[in-house]
């Protein structure tokens, strides 16, 4: 059948039909009877030739006619570079389907070999909400095209804008670095999960790192943690004071099991098995110091958690309901630009400012390496200079400090007298 025109139109468009094969009954996209023709000689070679492929995508409608016809007249790569296009996955429906995977069972980082927070799998579902932005496509953008020239048209339209960082309520915003460098991390993350355990092929483009600034380091005074103290609700103080008190994470403290609580052994742990932990090393003890011991006892009687209950349950497990109020006590207090994270960096300042070396401060706070933990070195006091100077030097000259070894000879006697 020749390439005809509909009544009320100027395009021309064509019907095959052959045995064993699709009907294609398509739009050739131009009012030129000529390249119509052209278009349907073209559908006659494919047949011939056993292109079965490219006239299912066509009849799936996951290929135009004039889109193949362009491909076909050019002779290269291109036809085969379009059938990989038309047949890769829509990332809409598989990013769905891998942020269901991130919730369920089988959902474990091959990096940490543990289950993802809640909060990673949201903060992954921002980042792809800002992908969607710069789609051209959008969600019906397909996993092709995933590519080199997509990750610079990304790292460009997030960076060149002006104005603030509310990506949700306004995406078109530019983003810092390190909300960049996330973006780009839970690319990669979709892009593994995509290869090792979907078993689709992909090309996966450099994920090149934005510079990040030296972080926020707010934390709280002295003067600043006590009206924090008084303005805070009485319900959620004991879960506040837990955060400055230990330095531990949010999620780790979310986690917290009425077992891992030993008041009378002024100690908690952060145990593996609460499954909100961020490294190997996060699994410690921490100390329950007698401001922390006073803010838990009226909590511990009021809960009354058992070994397996959450210290913390209900609205303290919502990261929402955690924000209201921390910001609600920060606006009662005076206290300006603080967020919840910054109850870790009032621990550690205020260790580092106490004379905590810096191998136990790593480990209280569940560093997995030491220059994590230097960034609050520069908080030590100066006092502690000449001291440890003093001290490296009597050992290099073979001598040592009268008083240190006045209380090393007192420790040993009181063992000996244990």
């Amino acid at each position: 059948m020749s390439p005809y025109r509909r009544p009320d139109g100027a395009t021309y468009y064509v019907d095959m039909r052959w045995r064993g094969f699709p009907r294609l009954k398509l739009a050739t996209g131009t009012t030129t009877k000529s390249r119509a023709e052209a278009m349907e000689h073209m559908l006659a070679g494919l047949k011939r030739n056993g292109r079965r492929d490219l006239l299912g995508l066509l009849a799936a409608r996951r290929l135009t006619l004039p889109d193949l016809f362009e491909a076909y007249e050019k002779r290269g790569d291109e036809l085969e570079q379009l059938k990989a296009r038309a047949e890769s996955p829509v990332l809409g429906d598989l990013v769905d389907r891998w942020l269901e995977w991130l919730r369920s069972p089988a959902g474990v980082s091959t990096r940490t070999h543990r289950r993802y927070a809640e909060r990673t799998v949201q903060q992954y579902g921002v980042s792809w909400a800002g992908f969607y932005s710069v789609l051209p496509q959008g969600r019906g953008a397909r996993l092709s095209d995933l590519t080199r020239g997509f990750v610079l048209d990304y790292r460009r339209a997030r960076t060149r804008a002006t104005g603030g960082a509310k990506r949700v309520a306004h995406p078109d915003r530019p983003l810092t670095g390190a909300t960049i460098n996330r973006d780009l991390a839970a690319l990669g993350a979709f892009l593994t999960w995509a290869r090792e355990v979907e078993g689709l092929t992909v090309e996966r483009p450099t994920l090149p790192r934005e510079r990040e600034s030296s972080g926020r380091e707010r934390w709280l005074s002295g003067d600043e943690l006590a009206a924090f103290e008084r303005a805070c609700p009485t319900g959620w103080w004991p879960f506040f004071a837990a955060l400055f008190f230990t330095g531990a994470r949010l999620g780790e403290m979310q986690g917290l099991r009425g077992a891992d609580v030993v008041v009378h052994a002024k100690r908690l742990t952060i145990q593996e098995a609460d499954r909100r932990l961020k490294t190997r090393e996060s699994v410690r003890d921490l100390p329950i110091s007698e401001p922390l011991e006073r803010a838990l006892a009226g909590h511990l009687v009021r809960f009354h958690p058992g070994p397996g209950d959450l210290v913390f349950p209900g609205e303290y497990q919502s990261y929402a309901a955690v924000r209201r109020a921390w910001d609600a006590t920060c606006s009662a207090a005076a206290i300006v630009g603080a967020r919840p994270h910054d109850a870790r960096h009032t621990f550690a300042v205020h260790a580092a400012q106490s004379g905590v070396p810096i191998v136990r401060l790593q480990k209280l706070l569940g560093h997995a390496t030491a220059a994590m933990t230097m960034r609050y070195m520069k908080h030590a006091p100066e006092a502690y200079l000449s001291e440890d100077g003093a001290k490296i030097a009597a050992h290099m000259a073979g001598t040592t400090d009268a008083e240190a070894t006045a209380r090393a000879a007192a420790a040993r006697a009181g063992m000996r007298a244990g």
